[in-house]
């Protein structure tokens, strides 16, 4: 939930920019064509805003898990999720990106655990975490799970198309009970802390 409250007010400003910028535009048949040069710059920052929120959502994912360290590998990895790569040219988007972001978070987290000669202990957080969670989860990302998340996030979208489409009754009842786990696990969670504290 922190990855998304911080991605929030990145969706806002790219998207309320991104809206205003349209004002200067004019329709067409190949789209809507903004002319007004101004208004092309606020087009730019609003994509530019647009274009963040993935990485941020991975960034701040691996942030409440790991801390500050876990900021470089989430951000990097949240972009490589949100792009196409590959020879298959994939990309993960939002659930690529979480799903690196939760990864790198533990993966840093747990190297943070490693006991280490103390002249390394400076260096660590701004040369060796940084670069090995960045190398082995993406090389992960990359050669092994690239291609399964991109298929069980189509087979999510084609599910809810398809529901949307049969009975608009059960796609929101579906989506009711996606929103009541997740505000029971948010649940469970905060009653585990208080309960440790």
């Amino acid at each position: 939930m922190k990855g998304i409250s911080y991605m929030v007010p990145v969706i806002v400003a790219g998207g309320v920019l991104l809206a205003f910028s349209f004002i200067g535009g004019t329709p067409t048949k190949s789209g809507y064509v903004i002319t007004n040069p101004f208004m092309q710059t606020l087009n730019l920052l609003g994509n530019a805003g647009f274009a963040m929120m993935v990485p941020v959502l991975g960034a701040y994912v691996a942030y409440s898990i790991a801390g500050r360290p876990g900021l470089t590998p989430g951000f990097i990895l949240g972009y490589i999720a949100n792009n196409p790569i590959g020879n298959t040219q994939l990309k993960a988007g939002f659930l690529g990106a979480f799903l690196m972001g939760i990864l790198a978070g533990y993966f840093v987290r747990w190297m943070k655990s490693w006991k280490i000669p103390t002249m390394l202990k400076p260096i660590m957080p701004v040369l060796i975490i940084p670069v090995i969670s960045v190398l082995v989860l993406g090389l992960f990302y990359v050669y092994v799970i690239n291609t399964p998340i991109v298929i069980f996030s189509e087979w999510i979208l084609s599910v809810l198309n398809a529901l949307e489409n049969a009975n608009i009754i059960l796609f929101a009842f579906v989506l009711g009970l996606i929103a009541r786990l997740i505000w029971v696990v948010r649940f469970v969670k905060r009653s585990r802390y208080s309960v440790l504290r």
